[in-house]
């Protein structure tokens, strides 16, 4: 299938500087183009970041972020504070940018210093588009995360992702397993996914199958928790890190199942009148060592009364049986 640019629709135009599309197309993302399409088609009267917000329904925090990815491309250059003094009275336009000619920067050759190692600090758009430029796998990584997040990376999100594979050497397939993971648990922040994907290095998880693993018996424990705060009622906060660590006790060393802690939940209550972590883990730890596994012997343990040996004696402070010999016939007299 072909197509065809429909020349009817160019009554009215604008420009556009080569180098955008030549050399910073492929690293910049949705919104980095979208502000700056809107900005050199009101060039005249450059647009503020409120309005750039209004427009887009995007964040104004986005916004910013946009701007200053093509301030640092040297196709956008911030204002001198003494050329803005008459729109001192708006402050959404604090940080107003205009457009520069066709005459931008051009980005540094690929052998500059820019192009080598980054930092896990911010990049600039020059270092984004050098690297993604020499490296297609980026370009790759870059699109299967927006497809994977369901929205538009801005230039910090750029940077972090290429700060995982570039700075810390952690491959292609790993970082996209993580951000994977991180969405099918609803946390699609990138710094939730960074630091996700460098704890997974810190455990030496370096292959599929050793990640795939990790994550199995991460769900499994995630599942568990959740039965425990749906059983203990828990809806309205977090479980600490020492509460989760009881609950791995319980399930992983115990081997209980959640029949057990509910019981020992209930007698908590009854006990305590609340919900009490610590206690609920000593009556555990109790059954674990009696060696109780099933909810009948833990019910019939605390319905049973304690035990006496069958050699135990009442002690009395006295000899009950020379007591008996003094006054077995002891009358005593009448007046």
């Amino acid at each position: 299938m072909e197509y065809q640019i429909c020349y009817e629709n160019w009554k009215n135009t604008f420009s556009v500087p080569s180098c955008v599309t030549d050399e910073y197309l492929s690293g910049c993302g949705a919104v980095q183009l979208k502000v700056l399409l809107l900005l050199l088609r009101h060039s005249a009267s450059p647009l503020s970041i409120a309005d750039l917000s209004d427009i887009l329904s995007i964040p104004q925090a986005d916004i910013r972020d946009a701007l200053n990815h093509w301030v640092s491309a040297g196709i956008l250059k911030k204002i001198p504070e003494s050329d803005t003094a008459s729109l001192a009275e708006d402050e959404s336009l604090e940080n107003n940018l205009s457009a520069l000619s066709s005459e931008t920067k051009k980005a540094p050759p690929t052998g500059s210093s820019t192009a080598s190692r980054p930092s896990p600090a911010r990049m600039t758009a020059n270092e984004i588009h050098e690297l993604t430029q020499r490296q297609p796998v980026i370009r790759s990584l870059l699109h299967e995360t927006e497809a994977l997040l369901g929205k538009t990376l801005t230039s910090t999100d750029i940077s972090t992702i290429i700060s995982l594979y570039d700075w810390a050497g952690i491959p292609a397939n790993i970082i996209l397993m993580a951000v994977a993971y991180c969405v099918s648990i609803d946390k699609r922040n990138l710094r939730y996914i960074e630091k996700t994907a460098l704890s997974w290095q810190e455990m030496g998880l370096d292959s599929d199958k050793a990640i795939e693993k990790y994550l199995d018996s991460q769900t499994i424990r995630y599942k568990q928790q959740q039965e425990v705060q749906n059983a203990f009622g828990i809806h309205d906060r977090r479980l600490t890190s020492k509460e989760q660590k009881w609950i791995d006790q319980w399930y992983g060393e115990f081997h209980f199942s959640i029949d057990m802690i509910r019981l020992a939940y209930e007698k908590t209550v009854d006990n305590t009148g609340k919900v009490s972590f610590p206690y609920i883990h000593k009556i555990l730890s109790a059954w674990h060592q009696k060696g109780l596994r099933t909810l009948e012997e833990a019910l019939a343990e605390s319905l049973s009364p304690p035990k006496q040996a069958k050699d135990e004696k009442k002690e009395y402070s006295f000899d009950l049986e020379e007591f008996e010999q003094l006054h077995r016939w002891h009358v005593p007299k009448i007046d």
